[in-house]
C-alpha cells in the first residue's frame, strides 16, 4: 500500500526526506490504483488479486490525458507509457538485469524461484505529474506525498517516472535505478514462486525484501543484498533517540511500517532490511525462512502470522537479540 506515514505524525519536511530516501515509494504492495480500482483491501479480508490487461492500461493512459502511449518489449517485461523510449528501455534493461541477479541471488540460497510465467508490466512516466494524473494524485512538485514507484499486487504492475524530468532532482539516475530495484523486487518476489499476491504477508517481510533488492549499481552488473548504506545509516542513527521496535512487533502489526511518526516509520524500515539480510545470509536461520515463506503461501489472514513465525524462525525474543546484534554488525561495517 503506498505508504502512509504522515498518519499521526510525519510533517511535510518528513514527507520530503521519505521520498528522498525511497519510503514512500516502499509500501506500495497491497494499495489498489485509483486508475483501475478505488477500495483498499481489508485485512481481514482475502485479497483479491488480477493481472491486468495491457489494453486496460493503454486506455488509461488515455483518459489520463497522455496521449498515445508507447510500447516496449524485452524478454520477461511490457513497457507502457508517456516516457521517452530512451528510459523505457533502460528500465527494461533494469529490470532484466535484476531478474537475473535475483534468481542466482535465491536459487543459490535454496529457494525455488523460477521465471516469471508472462510478461511483467511496467507503466514508465515521462516525469512526477504524468505518474500523479495517472494514479489521480498530487505530483511532487503540487506538494502532494506521492510515492516515488509502485509495485501494486492487486494489479501485478510496476510504475516509475523518469526522475531527470523532475526540477531540482538530485542524483536522477541513482534513483532511477533505486525505485526500479526496490519497487522491482517486489514484483519479482510475487512472480516466481517466493511470495503469493493473495496471501497474507507481514509487511515487514515484504518491505525487508524490497530493501534487500534495492541498492545496486547504476550501471552494469550488481550482486543482489548488497549493503544497503541508507538503511544502516537510519539503523544507526535512529536508534539514538528511538526505542528499538522488537521483531514480535514487525512481524505481526503492519500498521508499524505504514503510519507513525517519520522516525520510527524509517526505523521500521531499516530493521525490515535487517532481518531480511540476517534471514538470507545466516546459514542457522536460512532453512527456516525458507519453510516459513512456504507456510505463509498459504495464508489469507493474519491469525497465524505469530505462531508462523515461532514454528519456523524459532524465539521470537532469541531472533529478537540475533536481529539486534546483526544491526550492530551492519552499523559497524559501513
Amino acid at each position: 500500500m503506498a505508504t502512509r506515514v504522515n498518519d499521526g505524525g510525519i510533517d511535510r519536511r518528513g514527507w520530503l526526506r521519505a521520498t528522498a530516501a525511497g519510503v514512500l515509494g516502499c509500501g506500495c504492495v497491497g494499495r489498489t490504483l485509483a486508475a483501475f480500482q478505488d477500495v483498499a483491501p481489508s485485512t481481514s479480508t482475502p485479497l483479491v488479486v488480477r493481472d491486468v490487461d495491457p489494453d486496460e492500461i493503454v486506455r488509461n493512459v488515455r483518459e489520463a490525458g497522455l496521449g498515445e502511449p508507447r510500447k516496449l518489449r524485452s524478454n520477461h517485461y511490457l513497457a507502457i507509457g508517456d516516457a521517452a523510449e530512451s528510459f523505457m528501455r533502460s528500465s527494461l534493461t533494469d529490470c532484466e538485469m535484476l531478474l537475473l541477479e535475483y534468481l542466482q541471488h535465491f536459487k543459490d540460497r535454496g529457494f525455488d524461484v523460477h521465471e516469471p510465467t508472462k510478461p511483467l508490466i511496467v507503466v514508465a512516466f515521462r516525469d512526477d505529474r504524468s505518474f500523479g494524473r495517472f494514479h489521480k494524485m498530487p505530483s511532487l512538485m503540487e506538494g502532494g506525498p506521492q510515492p516515488v514507484g509502485m509495485y501494486d499486487k492487486t494489479t501485478n504492475i510496476l510504475s516509475v517516472f523518469d526522475w531527470r524530468n523532475v526540477p531540482m532532482a538530485s542524483r536522477a539516475a541513482s534513483k532511477n535505478v533505486q525505485t526500479v530495484s526496490h519497487e522491482g523486487t517486489h514484483q519479482l518476489t510475487f512472480n516466481t514462486g517466493l511470495l503469493d499476491r493473495a496471501a497474507d504477508v507481514p509487511l515487514a517481510v515484504i518491505e525487508g525484501l524490497g530493501t534487500y533488492g534495492e541498492p545496486r549499481k547504476v550501471i552494469g552488473p550488481s550482486e543482489l543484498g548488497r549493503m544497503n548504506l541508507q538503511r544502516a545509516d537510519d539503523l544507526a542513527k535512529l536508534r539514538r533517540s528511538i526505542p528499538w521496535i522488537p521483531a514480535r512487533e514487525l512481524l505481526a502489526a503492519d500498521v508499524i511500517l505504514r503510519s507513525g511518526s517519520f522516525g520510527r516509520v524509517m526505523l521500521a524500515y531499516a530493521e525490515s532490511w535487517a532481518l531480511a539480510h540476517l534471514l538470507l545470509h545466516d546459514k542457522d536461520r536460512i532453512v527456516g525462512f525458507r519453510e516459513y515463506l512456504k507456510a505463509v503461501r498459504s495464508r489469507t489472514k493474519p491469525d497465524h502470522r505469530l505462531d508462523d513465525a515461532k514454528q519456523f524462525l524459532g524465539d521470537l525474543n532469541e531472533l529478537d537479540r540475533d536481529l539486534q546484534a546483526h544491526a550492530v554488525s551492519l552499523v559497524r561495517s559501513i
